[in-house]
């Protein structure tokens, strides 16, 4: 009896994968809205642009280094209850984010984000690959980053007309009320079993789960760690990914951060309207590029092995033309057109990625492969670009370090086409 109540808690796939999306998409919203009112948190606080994009840094850090121990909690403990626990400390942080009276306060609001933003990033892939069957699995994962483009946008339109009519703190405040009613939803949510849509699943502790679980109290963290670290360089797709993704994060985190005030300041737009226009580009590109991302992926992937790696390298390689376009024309009708086609390319591949990472590991490495990617790609990627392009802006305007950003991009593909073959023998393995 006690089994069938605990059981009917676990929701049903799409239940859970429009829960764990809708909170996806708060995160990101809140994660965006500083770079929406950027321009008035440094006047507000007398700062140089360095020093602005420093305000995500502490973020992004802080974040990167929390991942590997909600990774870590993510394989050995129910994975709802944590993402519940990174949603509640987060939402609080947003809200004390409006009430910051020096930006050193600011930025450590921002910190206390990271930490709880890492909760919920780093468990929810690995949760709702045990919703879907690996053939299934892309689609749902670009569901779920769908959200990223969307929360990012309102972000930006939440973040652009609210400090228009409110004030900028109010920005804050509206985003971190929600996040705390969502954390209680999740918190009354079960697990389901651990590697039960993976191909021949059984004991979830087989094989990669084995050094997941199986550990007493005389086994060091340090082993276990070390342990992890050797099976996920066992998988040299892994690595591809990886390091294709910290290049791809380095140029569109530090983009997202300052291409709102790059309209400011060199198209003469006003932050309301930059925001705004940015935002709903981004809404419907972003979001129609993640979902058609995901369908080409799995489709190409049931022909070809490493078919995710293929769509995400040519939408990545495509992008520049446009990203160049959007960023040298001083004409709207060129530069806006510009910007949604680069922006539906360079989402195409936040489905298939993740679905590559997904289907080469084993369930009980998932959670912990899925931290040290965000590790990496943040802390290499975007904790390091946005205090770049501003003290590259505080010497030569902001035109060519965003130039210089956009092409790094295309980087990325390179290293998705040499990685063809370690995925489709990963893949292999894996079977």
């Amino acid at each position: 009896m006690v089994r069938t109540k605990t059981m009917s808690r676990v929701p049903t796939p799409r239940a859970a994968l429009a829960l764990l999306t809708s909170v996806n998409l708060l995160n990101y919203l809140d994660r965006f809205i500083p770079a929406a009112i950027l321009p008035t948190i440094l006047a507000e606080y007398h700062i140089s642009l360095a020093k602005g994009g420093i305000l995500q840094t502490l973020f992004i850090f802080t974040m990167a280094f929390a991942s590997p121990i909600a990774g870590s909690l993510g394989d050995r403990h129910p994975r709802f209850r944590v993402a519940a626990l990174g949603v509640l400390v987060w939402s609080v942080a947003t809200f004390a984010s409006g009430l910051a009276p020096t930006f050193i306060l600011l930025g450590l609001a921002r910190a206390v984000i990271g930490f709880g933003e890492a909760s919920y990033t780093v468990v929810t892939p690995s949760l709702l690959s045990d919703f879907y069957p690996g053939n299934r699995r892309g689609r749902a994962l670009a569901i779920f980053y769908a959200a990223i483009p969307v929360g990012s946008a309102m972000g930006y339109v939440v973040g652009a007309q609210v400090a228009a009519h409110l004030g900028w703190r109010w920005s804050f405040f509206v985003a971190g009320v929600p996040g705390i009613v969502l954390a209680l939803i999740l918190a009354t949510r079960n697990d389901p079993k651990r590697g039960a849509q993976d191909e021949g699943a059984g004991d979830p502790d087989d094989s990669g789960g084995k050094i997941a679980h199986k550990h007493d109290g005389s086994v060091s963290s340090v082993v276990v760690i070390a342990n992890a670290v050797r099976e996920l360089f066992a998988r040299p797709s892994f690595v591809y990914n990886t390091i294709a993704q910290t290049i791809y994060t380095f140029g569109i985190g530090g983009l997202a951060v300052w291409m709102p005030t790059y309209f400011v300041r060199e198209r003469g737009l006003s932050e309301a309207s930059a925001g705004t226009i940015f935002g709903g580009l981004l809404l419907v590109a972003g979001f129609a590029g993640t979902l058609l991302g995901g369908t080409l992926g799995d489709r190409l992937a049931v022909r070809r092995a490493d078919g995710h790696f293929i769509v995400s390298g040519v939408a990545l390689l495509a992008s520049l033309p446009f990203t160049l376009a959007a960023i040298l024309s001083p004409t709207p009708a060129i530069f806006w057109p510009s910007m949604f086609v680069t922006l539906t390319l360079l989402f195409l591949n936040a489905g298939p990625l993740s679905a590559a990472m997904a289907n080469v590991l084993p369930a009980g490495l998932r959670s912990r492969g899925f931290a040290a990617n965000t590790f990496a790609i943040h802390v290499l990627g975007d904790a390091i670009s946005p205090p770049l392009i501003g003290l590259g802006a505080d010497h030569m305007g902001l035109r060519i370090p965003v130039v210089a950003t956009g092409i790094i991009i295309a980087l990325a593909s390179l290293v998705l086409f040499a990685g063809r073959g370690a995925l489709a023998r990963d893949l292999k393995a894996a079977a």
